[in-house]
């Protein structure tokens, strides 16, 4: 009997013939999972809240000829994530990959603060924002998955989850609900396992446009010097971390959370 020599196929890294959701799929980060997925052979579907930023990774995708789909929804209205899920399985037929990327620290409908000012509206849509969206999507696509005999959920944290960082402001709920998803992470995979893996991202600093549109030069110089490889990430260095997670190079993963952050 021979010994099997140890090697190792690039192919590992392919998500041919799987269907994925991106939630907050239209920009930044979102958008980076949704090419980067595309790229490797997946059919996505794109779930956000503004239809005009849907269509404009819509046509950049159908440009590369890559196949998706784009609904508007809001992610934390479970009749929302319904429509997500049907369209999608409507269009595709099976759901193999949910990847949580709805999120944020401040947004058009809730604001940043410190803990004293802030209001309990804004304190509970934070949450939903970052923490109910995932439990809803992740609800809903569970039965599907299994049904075709397992399937991948990548939630997104971030680096700030792990301590309380003070350089900004008003980053206490945020922290505080990112936290809260590491654990949901580690809850959703106990529960599921051994049929779906769930795993987590934790993001360091990565300039997104939102960042490079509404962070000033001395944060930002602040952000930079807190980064040991001396670049900000880019959402194509996180995409690269979800397709591991999502595909077979990843499948002895679970339950984990994988720190992106260039050694912050």
């Amino acid at each position: 009997m021979t010994t099997p020599v140890p090697g190792f196929s690039l192919q590992r890294f392919s998500l041919e013939g799987k269907v994925a959701i991106v939630t907050g799929g239209s920009d930044g980060i979102g958008r980076g999972i949704a090419h980067g997925f595309a790229d490797v052979g997946a059919k996505v579907t794109i779930a956000a809240r503004r239809q005009e930023k849907i269509d404009a990774v819509l046509a950049e995708l159908d440009a590369k000829g890559h196949e998706a789909l784009g609904v508007s929804a809001d992610v934390t209205d479970p009749a929302g994530v319904e429509r997500v899920v049907q369209a999608t399985l409507d269009r595709f037929g099976r759901i193999d990959i949910l990847v949580n990327v709805v999120g944020g620290s401040q947004g058009p409908t809730f604001k940043r603060g410190v803990l004293l000012d802030l209001d309990v509206a804004d304190f509970m849509e934070a949450f939903n924002v970052n923490v109910t969206s995932a439990f809803l999507c992740a609800k809903a696509v569970v039965p599907h998955m299994r049904e075709r005999g397992g399937g991948v959920i990548i939630n997104m944290s971030s680096i700030g989850a792990r301590e309380y960082r003070a350089p900004e402001p008003g980053m206490s709920v945020y922290g505080m609900t990112k936290a809260a998803v590491m654990h949901l992470t580690r809850s959703m995979a106990k529960e599921w396992e051994p049929d779906i893996r769930v795993n987590c991202i934790n993001a360091g600093h990565v300039l997104t446009p939102r960042r490079a549109a509404t962070e000033s030069p001395e944060r930002r110089a602040r952000s930079l010097a807190e980064i040991e490889v001396g670049r900000f990430g880019e959402p194509e260095d996180i995409a690269a971390a979800a397709i591991y997670l999502a595909s077979d190079a990843g499948s002895f993963v679970n339950g984990a959370f994988l720190d992106v952050h260039g050694g912050t």
